[in-house]
């Protein structure tokens, strides 16, 4: 029993000395630790002392690039840099071309907060012009004001036809609009007329729905493409587009006759490219009612060509242009060669499979 406890006590003293070496460690590791986080405290990082204006053009940089919008959260958001640090915040908000884009969702719910959303990025983007995209779900009985759309430069919005008009008022800033109309079956919109409404539109993109409906300054278009559309819908409509540089149509082929399309005639048109959009039909001839002797890019399905080598020959007899640069899609029965041969001061390139001569092609 005595031997025992005397081994006991040896070994709590042992313990005690374990303990008093662990304990002076311990500070002699404490006080190292205060030196550090001393000196680190006294560090200033490099991006903090950079001045505000080069910190605000670091985070232009981090944003997608405009016209493109923001979303409303999430990396790629201003609204996400605010929460970094207080002096990031400070120059986020007093930034304003950090706020020059939007890109809003109207679905069932009430528009209100979301419509709060725009007003916020309204002011914090001071006299900045923006660019916005709205996506509307459903019918919104709701107009946007001129406070809204007085300096909107880039819109790109889809909606439903019973939204329509989304606004009443002018948009004096607007360069580029691009609109995607969904026709409801059980709703036949009236045609909206925004002629004299956007004096600085210039680019368009619009879907079948929204061509049907809706009347453009169209003599002011310098680039204009169609999504989903017939030739039928397009001729009226490029027959008034006299200025445009670029088009591009994504022609749905379908059971549209377009044997007696007039011709169209756009004297300053550089690129024009031809696709489909769906159908698996052919529009063939439709290339030959263009008169485009300003034409220098042609990017075209091979089976919208009648007889691709004599078709693209008549082409560009009838309208006068020299073309530098083709680009022939989808399969094609004409080899690179032919082509090749048939124009060699053309620059061609090639973005679909050679299948092999077809029945309708001439040797």
């Amino acid at each position: 029993m005595h031997y025992h406890l005397q081994a006991d006590r040896d070994r709590a003293a042992e313990l005690d000395a374990q303990i008093l070496d662990l304990e002076r460690a311990l500070s002699s590791l404490r006080v190292e630790r205060a030196m550090v986080q001393k000196e680190l405290d006294s560090f200033k990082y490099p991006v903090l002392t950079l001045p505000n204006e080069t910190m605000a053009e670091i985070f232009l940089h981090f944003l997608p690039i405009y016209p493109k919008c923001s979303p409303l959260k999430g990396p790629f958001s201003p609204i996400n840099l605010t929460h970094i640090c207080r002096k990031w915040r400070d120059i986020v908000l007093s930034t304003p071309t950090l706020w020059s884009s939007i890109s809003l969702y109207f679905g069932h719910n009430n528009p209100t907060a979301e419509v709060h959303k725009l007003e916020i990025w309204l002011s914090r983007s001071g006299c900045c012009p923006m660019s916005v995209q709205i996506t509307i779900d459903d019918h919104l009985d709701y107009k946007f004001s001129s406070a809204h759309c007085a300096r909107w430069e880039a819109l790109n919005i889809i909606l439903p036809s019973s939204c329509l008009p989304i606004t009443e008022t002018s948009m004096p800033l607007l360069r580029q609009l691009d609109l995607y109309l969904a026709v409801d079956d059980h709703f036949t919109p009236s045609n909206l007329t925004l002629c004299g409404k956007m004096p600085l539109l210039r680019s368009v993109v619009m879907n079948d729905g929204a061509a049907n409906s809706v009347t453009l300054p169209w003599v002011q278009l310098t680039s204009l493409e169609l999504h989903n559309v017939y030739p039928s819908e397009c001729t009226p409509i490029l027959q008034q587009t006299l200025n445009l540089i670029h088009c591009r149509l994504l022609i749905f082929e379908g059971d549209d006759d377009d044997s007696t399309l007039d011709d169209t005639t756009l004297p300053h048109l550089e690129s024009l490219v031809l696709a489909d959009f769906g159908g698996g039909g052919a529009v063939k001839g439709y290339a030959e009612t263009f008169i485009v002797p300003a034409l220098r890019e042609l990017d075209i399905l091979e089976r919208f060509l009648t007889d691709p080598v004599n078709s693209l020959k008549s082409f560009m007899s009838k309208s006068g242009c020299h073309l530098q640069k083709v680009t022939i899609d989808g399969p094609r029965y004409v080899s690179n060669d032919v082509y090749r041969t048939a124009f060699p001061s053309i620059e061609f390139s090639f973005a679909g499979e050679y299948v092999g001569k077809g029945p309708d092609i001439a040797p």
